[in-house]
């Protein structure tokens, strides 16, 4: 889903602007701005503050901003120092600093040693199996495809809703296109195991449990047209017509964009007039839920522009 799970991610991005191009100064105050250009004077500049921070709150500050200096690029042509410094705090006896670290540390190197790191980690009771499996999936599409397969597996082993989540977040055919095919297939089967309920209060409709709801069906759609060349339509459209399918799961995927280009692609209103009315009638049974029938008027909305 495009950025859909942006509202899960465990790290906070850090927005603000450089510093101006005078000679910088050996401190960054607590005034100064998160978002620093990733040049080498910033980054001596940062690590001189993080070695002169006195409480361990100012520390993990210094920490958060070393981080954003790393760049996949090498801007500054210091990522070896900040790897090197990050490395030294995530061995930190305070379990603050080091998971303040190991999270920067872990999106830095390269793929065997992340995994590596985050399984230390979790021996070592610094990070949670939810915190391991969302690392690994955020990961995943910037590990070498001879790497993927183990991480999918190391997801699958954390048994962690949160990992899937954040998998299927933007997920897309630049992901799945470079896999190995037992990567994809792994995926599939991780997928599978992993179907996504709405809760058992029917009138509870929550656009976090939509999201995540949508962002599972699109994701499973796209690698069973890999694994088994059945059309993403036919994947979609068998979900959306069995009667025992929650009609809130009707409403979550086809008030996304991807269910707008699904009823597009499917061109017709016949195919999708079951969908169309099961998501209605559910709008229509909690009239005071007003984001519901609002969106399911878009939905119906849409519906009615395709040829009958």
């Amino acid at each position: 889903m495009k950025s859909a799970l942006a509202i899960l991610a465990i790290c906070a991005s850090f927005t603000a602007l450089a510093a101006p191009a005078a000679a910088p100064s050996t401190t960054v105050r607590a005034g100064d701005t998160l978002r620093l250009d990733p040049t080498a004077a910033n980054v001596k500049r940062v690590r001189a503050a993080l070695h002169a921070a006195r409480s361990e709150n100012d520390k993990i500050d210094q920490i958060r901003r070393l981080a954003t200096l790393y760049s996949r690029s090498n801007a500054s042509g210091m990522n070896d120092a900040i790897v090197s410094e990050l490395r030294t705090l995530a061995a930190s006896p305070s379990r603050r600093i080091a998971r303040s670290a190991i999270y920067p540390l872990a999106q830095a190197v390269g793929a065997e040693e992340t995994i590596e790191i985050l399984l230390r980690a979790k021996r070592a009771g610094l990070m949670e199996s939810e915190e391991i499996a969302g690392e690994l999936a955020r990961a995943l599409r910037f590990a070498p495809r001879e790497q993927q397969l183990r991480y999918v597996q190391l997801i699958a082993a954390e048994q962690s809703r949160y990992g899937v989540d954040v998998m299927v977040s933007g997920f897309g055919s630049n992901l799945l296109d470079p896999m190995l095919p037992e990567t994809r297939q792994a995926v599939g089967e991780l997928l599978r195991r992993t179907r996504i309920d709405f809760p058992r209060a029917a009138a509870s409709f929550g656009y976090v449990d939509a999201i995540r709801y949508a962002g599972w069906l699109h994701a499973s759609a796209l690698t069973e047209q890999w694994i088994t060349r059945q059309p993403y339509e036919v994947t979609v459209m068998a979900h959306l017509d069995d009667p025992e399918t929650d009609p809130r799961k009707l409403i979550a995927y086809l008030g996304t964009a991807e269910g707008k280009e699904l009823m597009a692609r499917v061109g017709r209103r016949g195919p999708l007039a079951g969908a169309v009315r099961r998501a209605s009638g559910y709008a229509d049974a909690y009239p005071h839920s007003l984001h519901v029938k609002k969106l399911v008027a878009d939905i119906v909305g849409t519906w009615h522009k395709l040829p009958a």
